[in-house]
């Protein structure tokens, strides 16, 4: 999987003409079935296969000010052939690496990224999935150079040797993923003639070159197989009309070959009939209790309009009163629950569930494991049940129905993937369809759910274990279940609460749109008092029953110390316990909800279909206001939280390094061992007392916006009133941002448990002005690419390269980063030092023009949806904006730069004066860059000898 980005080019009108000769002999065949669109969808949309075979889905948005496409490959891992895992993987990252039509190694990249776009691809089981978005305008040039991928790759040979060292950093960097380790024992447990037994990313050892098998050679084939026409779906999504559309598309990708390649059901079973049920235990990297239980299945995927995994994951993973969850919660031995199918292949799937144990779960697996299988057999007694299908089948259809606009690099990637599952007419909708109840395929589901048919893993550091996994040295256990034992987990589970869900209260019966006078789009300040201020805007754009309701519960009983922060996000963790039985009903019915804490407080946040909000939000100030814990919940949700600090070790190691950056910056931050020490010397009296101060200091700044009337701010307001104190509000401490003078240059050591290096070079600008913030910006465009593509590429020093504009508060700075598993930290720094001093010299007018260009027109993208365009407001409203032109200043700010303005600016800035943080883990090499300012030894050593920018 890589990253790069996009441009945008502008095709004259005479193209066009010839395009749209060309594109008659592939138009839209009489009868040809189109997909259902959403009621509140307003794109056009035009299903089409070319005469090679190409399946096509062409959407138009005028308005769009971003063009994106997807090309999905029915091909993956699960076609690798033997001895060569990983080559599916590596063909995605070779066809990146230049075409005929376009040699250059970088020409796809940098087009893409001097017009303010990006790009990725994956590699799953079944898919290699392509997608890009670039400027509208510039879709042509954009999409002439992605056609060439599937048409003539060049698979240049000094490519293919350095992109092997890719791959290989990959899966080096996955090592201590826990995820991926996993995994890699279900392989190592599998029945082999199964094709998903085998090694999926692949290594240096799995892809190298001999002379008796070329990996060059091994590549061709693999792609003149496997990447056939009648095999891949595109969706492209611009601004031009249909017609338009289609008149480019043709004749570009009418050109990739299609070799009629048959694609297969696998016929052998994941698991040897003999060896379910199977007991494994596992020792992962982080601090885990993890109990998965896992049941192959049949592949449900042709019956999407029936769904029944989705009904029985929705069941199974309930969390309101009567579920699976809730009795665990009750008997103290889980914290979590996950159910459905992930993991699925042509012939088959599993359905999973994954329960978070507690120390005590631990100790009484075999009972939650009874809990488990009686919930299931309670499911069996009860039967399918047609009220529970037609309530889910209700919800997405109102989903469907009220469908907002999505990310198009996002939208076209699920959709060129899904356009293998579903019909052309529900191309749009298979995902969320639920029309034909079917309680024969229920019942059949459910009764492949029995201990019989269970792979059981149990992962927890005291894992008894007697081997290891092959790719990623795993140790683990594999042993058969014991009649006994598979007693224990059949006898019945007499007196619990478990149940079937009761209706759901909260699903929107409602959904008209408000009838108001005209207000003003942007909010307005419709209540103020000493302590609560109340924001108002009606929506008049979106045209969707839904809304924003965000409340900002500000206290300077939060952030100043470790023991108020993890005071902050005790209590939030444990409110969010209390409630989530009545919660995780409104979150199915499309009410979303969240308290969390921030850096100066706590936020509640309600979002979905404006008709039960109010309902949700009254429960929702009551329980607040009546809070109270019991003492084996805080110690079970205080335990959950010390382990979550802990497992911060195994998480990965450029992520630590940015963390510990973050927290080098911003003050108030806190690392995960204060956090631990302050919760692990809280106790329930010690919360309830810093509750009470918190509420007693407390202010309240109030959004609603979306689907309301003016008469829904009182009602807010007066609710909200009754959890804060009278009288005037203590004075809040400001937010405060580490200041880097000129010249200042700094050096952290951190420490991060694991094999390969990570340098972190932060570069802050010269002060928080808009013409400041606009400067790093347009630097961090401009860099961005060419040091993925000289340190990724050319020099292979890691598979994590990455820079990019690293705002904190809006004080703006640059962040290069890289992580190395065969480079040691001097060798990164010396290339990042190198490459920033080419840059300037390789900027000529026409490219500074195109990067400024995209820079505009990506900070001013209008919002695709109510959530982004409140999610605008609410930013705005926190830092004091209240003209919510940000936006529009910064990029005015953007636009008055001239190509010497920059120059001057990169040189005294981010050269000549340097304001300089350089974070390095040395990994197994144990080597730091010489130079690069004062060694410091923690991020608190950081503050303390440096300045702040003062954020009111």
């Amino acid at each position: 999987m890589q990253t790069f980005r996009f441009g945008q080019w502008r095709s004259a009108l005479a193209l066009f003409s010839v395009l749209a000769l060309l594109a008659a002999c592939a138009s839209v065949p009489v009868g040809q079935p189109q997909p259902v669109k959403s009621p509140n969808d307003d794109y056009g949309y035009r299903y089409l296969t070319l005469p090679n075979q190409l399946e096509v889905l062409l959407i138009s948005d005028p308005e769009a000010p971003k063009a994106a496409a997807s090309l999905d490959v029915l091909v993956g891992s699960g076609d690798n052939p033997p001895g060569r895992e990983g080559l599916a993987h590596f063909l995605e990252h070779m066809l990146f690496l230049g075409t005929d039509k376009f040699p250059e190694a970088g020409d796809y990249q940098q087009f893409i990224a001097q017009h303010g776009g990006s790009h990725n691809a994956y590699t799953s089981f079944e898919h290699t999935n392509y997608f890009f978005d670039i400027q509208a305008g510039y879709l042509p040039g954009a999409l002439d150079r992605f056609a060439q991928f599937f048409v003539a790759p060049r698979f240049d040979a000094v490519y293919v040797e350095r992109e092997m060292n890719a791959v290989e950093a990959e899966y080096q960097m996955g090592l201590r993923s826990d995820s991926r380790r996993g995994l890699d024992v279900l392989q190592d447990v599998m029945n082999p003639a199964h094709p998903f037994s085998a090694f999926t990313v692949g290594s240096l050892q799995t892809l190298a070159d001999t002379p008796e098998q070329p990996i060059r050679e091994d590549l061709l084939r693999f792609y003149e197989q496997h990447y056939s026409a009648n095999k891949m779906r595109l969706v492209v999504f611009g601004a031009e009309s249909l017609d338009e559309l289609e008149a480019l598309v043709t004749p570009l990708f009418s050109d990739v070959p299609n070799r009629d390649t048959e694609v297969a059901d696998i016929a052998a079973p994941l698991f040897t009939p003999e060896s379910l049920p199977m007991l494994l235990q596992v020792q992962p990297q982080a601090t885990l209790r993890q109990l998965e239980v896992s049941f192959p299945v049949a592949d449900y995927r042709a019956e999407y309009r029936s769904n029944p995994l989705a009904y029985l994951g929705n069941l199974v993973g309930h969390e309101g009163k009567g579920s699976l969850l809730s009795q665990l919660k009750a008997e103290g031995l889980a914290e979590t629950l996950a159910a459905g199918s992930g993991l699925g292949w042509r012939g088959g799937a599993l359905f999973s569930i994954s329960i978070g144990l507690t120390e005590e779960g631990l100790a009484q697996q075999d009972r939650v494991l009874q809990l488990l299988f009686s919930y299931l057999e309670m499911l069996r007694a009860n039967g399918p049940q047609q009220r529970l299908y037609e309530e889910q089948a209700r919800l997405a259809e109102l989903q469907f129905r009220f469908r907002e606009q999505a990310n198009p690099i996002s939208y076209v990637s699920a959709l060129a993937s899904g356009m293998h599952e579903y019909a052309p007419v529900d191309i749009l909708r298979g995902g969320s369809v639920m029309s034909e109840y079917s309680p024969e395929l229920i019942s059949e589901l459910q009764a492949a759910l029995v201990p019989g048919n269970a792979l059981v893993t149990l992962s927890h550091a005291s894992a008894a274990v007697d081997r290891e996994s092959p790719y990623y040295e795993v140790p683990y256990s594999v042993q058969p279940v014991s009649a006994e034992r598979l007693a224990r987990w059949t006898a019945p589970a007499p007196d619990t609460a478990m149940s079937l869900p009761a209706p759901n209260e909260f699903i929107a019966e409602d959904v008209s749109l408000v009838v108001d006078e005209p207000v003003a789009q942007a909010p307005q300040r419709a209540f103020e008092s000493a302590r609560q201020t109340v924001w108002f805007g009606q929506d008049t754009e979106f045209g969707v029953p839904r809304g924003a309701l965000y409340i900002n519960f500000r206290s300077p009983e939060v952030g100043a110390t470790p023991q108020q922060a993890a005071a902050a996000l005790l209590y939030t963790a444990l409110l969010k316990d209390a409630v989530n039985e009545f919660t995780y009903p409104a979150l199915l019915a499309g009410l979303d909800f969240d308290v969390y804490k921030h850096a100066q407080g706590i936020s509640l946040r309600i979002s979905g279909y404006d008709d039960k909000q109010q309902r949700l939000l009254d429960r929702l100030l009551a329980a607040i206001d009546g809070a109270s814990f019991s003492e084996q919940r805080f110690i079970n949700i205080r335990a959950d939280m010390v382990r979550s600090l802990r497992n911060a070790v195994a998480k990965r190691p450029s992520s630590q390094v940015m963390d510990d950056a973050r927290e080098a910056l911003l003050h108030g931050e806190w690392g995960e061992q204060p956090l631990i020490d302050a919760l692990l010397a809280m106790n329930l009296t010690a919360l309830d007392t810093w509750v009470q101060r918190f509420w007693g200091g407390a202010t309240a700044e109030t959004l609603l916006y979306g689907n309301y009337t003016a008469d829904k701010v009182e009602a807010v307001a007066e609710r909200v009133s009754a959890l804060l104190a009278a009288g005037e509000p203590p004075a809040l401490p400001p937010l405060q941002v580490t200041r880097l003078a000129p010249g200042d240059a700094l050096k952290y050591v951190v420490d991060v448990p694991h094999d390969d290096a990570v340098v972190g070079w932060y570069l802050q600008g010269a002060g928080n002005a808009w013409g400041d913030r606009a400067a790093t910006a347009l630097t961090a465009h401009i860099i961005k690419t060419g040091f993925y593509q000289q340190l990724r590429t050319e020099q292979q020093l890691g598979y994590v390269v990455s820079a990019f504009a690293w705002p904190q508060l809006d004080v703006p700075g640059l962040m290069m980063l890289v992580q190395s598993p065969s480079t040691p930290a001097p060798a990164v720094m010396a290339s990042m030092e190198a490459y920033l001093g080419s840059v300037e010299g390789s900027l000529d007018e026409q490219q500074f023009l195109r990067y400024r260009e995209s820079l505009v027109g990506e900070i001013l993208r209008p919002e695709k949806n109510l959530w982004e365009r409140a999610e605008f407001y609410w930013q705005s409203i926190a830092k004091r904006e209240f003209a919510f032109d940000g936006r529009q200043q910064l990029a005015d700010a953007v636009r008055s730069i001239t190509l010497e303005d920059w120059r001057l600016y990169f040189e005294q800035v981010f050269m000549a004066e340097r304001r300089s943080l350089l974070l390095v883990a040395p990994g197994k090499a144990a080597t730091v860059p010489q130079g690069h300012g004062e060694p410091v030894e923690s991020a608190a050593a950081v503050k303390a000898r440096l300045g702040v920018y003062t954020i009111q």
